[in-house]
Order: C-alpha cells, then sequence, then structure tokens
C-alpha cells in the first residue's frame, strides 16, 4: 500500500520541491500552505509522516504540530526551520516531534529520516494490531459443559482448518461473534485481519460503499475509501444478521468469493481479495430463501458449514460457570473484589428465562458488579431480573391493561415466593408500601403456595 506524506510550507517553491521528491520515490504527497489547512487536510485523511514548517502566518508549526497530535498521537511529524533555536527544537521535540531539521534541507537526509518516520509508523500499527488481536483471543471463549455446547465447540475446532465459509445459526445474545472470532483465531489466516460488520448498523444507501469502497469526486475533490472487504483479504469477513445483505448484493459479495477479486465502485483496478466468509443469522435462512430475502445461490454457498448455538434457557447447567467467568472479568476489569452469589441467588438465576441469553445475563452480572461491588448477594439485597415474571407460555392477552395486570400479578407472586411471603422484605424489594402490598395481594387474590 502506498505511504503517504503530508507536506506544510508556507513557501510554494519549497513545497513543490519536497513532493517532486516524494512522489519520485514512489509516494503519495499532498501539500497545505498553513497551519490551519495543514489541520483540515490531515481530518479530511490521514497522513503516514507529516513534514511541518515552523514559521508560517496563522497558527505556527508548533501549535500544527499540538493540533495534528490530538488528532493521531503516533503519526511521526518533521518540522522543518530556517531560523530555529535550541530552544525551539527543544519544544519541537517535547511537544512529540520525531525528529528536527535545518533548512536548506538535505535530500538524502530527508529522505533517510522520512524512511525511518515510516517504518516506526509501521512498526507502531503492527504491534497496536497484535495487541487488539491478543485482547480478541483473551475474550474468545465459548463457556460450558452441557453436550450442545461441546458439539458447538467441536465443529470449532473442525471447520476452523476449512476454507469454506461456515453460517452461526442461534438466537441474538448466544455468543454467535464469539464463534466467528474463535473461527478465525484457529485457523491458518488467525495472523491477517478479522473484519466485522454488523448490517443491522449500516444504512441501505451506505452498504455497497462500506464493502466495496470507492473513489468518488465530492464537490471537485477525489476521496477514497477503502472497502471492508478489501480490508478481509487473506483474512476473515463476518457478516452479522446476514440476511440484511440485498440479494442484489449477495450476488456480487458471492462473485468476489468465487473469482477472489473485487472493483472498487468508481475505480477500474481490479483489487485481490482471498476472503473466508463467516455469516451468523438468528431467523431460519431456508424459510427466509423462500420469501426471496435470501438468494438461493448465496444460501447454498453459506451453509457449506452449519454451527447451531442452543439459547441459554436450553442449557441452563451451564449458567454458574459463565457467572464465574462474568465475575471474574469484571472484578479483574474494575480492580475490585468479585461478587459472590448465595446459592439460593443462584438458583433463582437459573430458573430465569433469559430471553436476552447470554448478553442478558452478561448484562446483569455487571450490573451487579457496579451496585453492589464485592459483596455477598443474597435474596435479601439481590437486584430485581427484568422480565422474571412473564406468563407461562406467553398466553398474553390482547388487552393492555389485562396483561399489565397479568404482569404485575406475576411479579408479585415471584417476588412472595423469593422471600417466603415477608411481607416487609418483600415490600422493600419491590419498592413497596407495606400497606400499599397487601392492598395487591387482597386485590389479586394471593395467596401463599398458590403457583
Amino acid at each position: 500500500m502506498t505511504q503517504h506524506i503530508l507536506i506544510v510550507d508556507d513557501e510554494q517553491p519549497i513545497r513543490e520541491s519536497l513532493q517532486d521528491l516524494f512522489e519520485d520515490e514512489g509516494y503519495a504527497t499532498q501539500c497545505a500552505s498553513s497551519g490551519e489547512e495543514a489541520v483540515a487536510r490531515y481530518r479530511q485523511k490521514a497522513a503516514d509522516c507529516v513534514l511541518l514548517d515552523i514559521w508560517m502566518p496563522g497558527i505556527d508549526g508548533l501549535e500544527t504540530l499540538s493540533r495534528i497530535r490530538q488528532m493521531d498521537s503516533d503519526v511521526p511529524i518533521i518540522m522543518m526551520s530556517g531560523h530555529a533555536t535550541i530552544d525551539t527544537a527543544v519544544r519541537a521535540t517535547q511537544k512529540g516531534a520525531f525528529d528536527f531539521l535545518e533548512k536548506p534541507l538535505s535530500s538524502d537526509r530527508l529522505l533517510i529520516l522520512v524512511r525511518n518516520a515510516l517504518e516506526k509508523r509501521k512498526l507502531t500499527n503492527e504491534n497496536l494490531s497484535l495487541k487488539q488481536r491478543s485482547q480478541t483471543k483473551q475474550r474468545s471463549e465459548l463457556i460450558g459443559k452441557t453436550p450442545a455446547i461441546k458439539k458447538a465447540i467441536k465443529q470449532i475446532q473442525r471447520f476452523a482448518g476449512m476454507d469454506a465459509s461456515v453460517l452461526i445459526h442461534g438466537e441474538h445474545g448466544t455468543g454467535k461473534a464469539t464463534v466467528a472470532k474463535m473461527l478465525h483465531e484457529q485457523s491458518t489466516r488467525s495472523g491477517q485481519e478479522f473484519v466485522d460488520i454488523n448490517l443491522a448498523a449500516i444504512p441501505r444507501s451506505r452498504m455497497e460503499d462500506e464493502l466495496f469502497g470507492h473513489d468518488k469526486s465530492i464537490a471537485h475533490k477525489m476521496t477514497q475509501q477503502t472497502g471492508k472487504l478489501e480490508k478481509a483479504h487473506h483474512g476473515s469477513m463476518f457478516f452479522n444478521e446476514v440476511e440484511l445483505l440485498n440479494p442484489a448484493l449477495q450476488i456480487k459479495v458471492l462473485r468476489v468469493l468465487q473469482q477472489k477479486k473485487l472493483h472498487r465502485l468508481g475505480h477500474d483496478s481490479i483489487a485481490d481479495a482471498n476472503i473466508r466468509l463467516i455469516a451468523a443469522t438468528s431467523i431460519d435462512l431456508q424459510q427466509a430463501m423462500q420469501r426471496q430475502v435470501i438468494r438461493e445461490d448465496f444460501y447454498y454457498h453459506l451453509s457449506v458449514a452449519v454451527i447451531e448455538l442452543p439459547a441459554l434457557r436450553h442449557r441452563k447447567e451451564d449458567i454458574p460457570l459463565l457467572i464465574q467467568h462474568f465475575t471474574t472479568l469484571f472484578a479483574d476489569k474494575k480492580s475490585q473484589n468479585s461478587i459472590q452469589f448465595h446459592d439460593d441467588v443462584l438458583q433463582q438465576l437459573q430458573l430465569h428465562p433469559w430471553h436476552g441469553n447470554i448478553r442478558e445475563l452478561r448484562n446483569y452480572i455487571e450490573r451487579c458488579h457496579i451496585m453492589l461491588p464485592g459483596k455477598n448477594i443474597n435474596l435479601d439485597n439481590m437486584i430485581p431480573l427484568t422480565g422474571a415474571s412473564q406468563p407461562k407460555n406467553h398466553e398474553f392477552t390482547d388487552s393492555f391493561h389485562a396483561a399489565k395486570e397479568n404482569f404485575e400479578r406475576n411479579y408479585l407472586l415471584h417476588n412472595l415466593k423469593k422471600h417466603q411471603w415477608n411481607i416487609s422484605r418483600t415490600a422493600a424489594h419491590v419498592g413497596m408500601e407495606r400497606t400499599q402490598l397487601y392492598r395487591k395481594i387482597k386485590s389479586f387474590n394471593l395467596k401463599e403456595g398458590q403457583e
């Protein structure tokens, strides 16, 4: 990839001379004649290295240095001046300048310095990428010992070594993104990019640009955007909620996967795109195919290998293991003692339906760490579970008022049972006066031992 240099100097001959020098060496350049213009250009398009004059009209080089480093603290900036003092050079270095050169500039010395700066930039980016991948690996783990989870783990191990597409199916919050990362990390592509794209977060009008990138003229200026598919070259692309990819783009993506080539929008050149596709959905894609939401050829390409993730309510034996994992995670993250759950609370947590699956459980444990840091959590101080008492079998009435009353009745009955029908503790827990709770019990005709 061509490296980009921003040249900032108020003297046009110097700008043109430096531009010719670096473009002859194969670098891409852009120029600015003032600090204000340099900041605006950098905000529009970041550079890999900046050459910056100190004495300029408007904001000077030192102020420009500070403003650019606020946007990008790692970009190497080489300061230039024909009238600098030692004090100025020291101040520039203290503000984070990579080096300082006096004018007239030596072309050989400048080229060597820029190469060193660009090498430093490259190493910094590689270290950051490695650190991010390392952090990702620490998070990418399926927790559980139930047969369904053991089966999913074995499938991940088997499919990771393949280069075929994988489809992950499961309800929202069951860990589909985690499985996708595991497939990438355990594959031969693990040293390359894992590009995660949530199709639900991208407007339809922007989706093709996001995937394929573009070269466009906007307000008489060319803008470039590298697409997600191009970034995933030699790596893995994860499509979350894949059913949201419209059929016209499905065929274009399928062509890229088959040909391992892509065309950036508005550009004649062809880019390499050797990509392993991992997709996830919470719906039945066969039904989506019948509704013509998913193309048949795209569906069969996706479903070469399928991993089914069970809902948390179908593997309640794993809940204590997940709770232990999340309590340790948040204790370490917040540098505090881990919370502890009483056995009665663990039983309540295992009885909860967890319609939001692992995501809901994780959020609940984090909420406990925030509100009750380091505490032993029992039935008296337990944080209420949201949606704890939905009517069984989801038999809701058509009347909103009746549905509201039904929920309130079940909610109070649940909490009365939890507190062994101790009115004082139940009232305190649900935030009611005792007299108000007595009225509700009488109104709903609630009785101890009632289901």
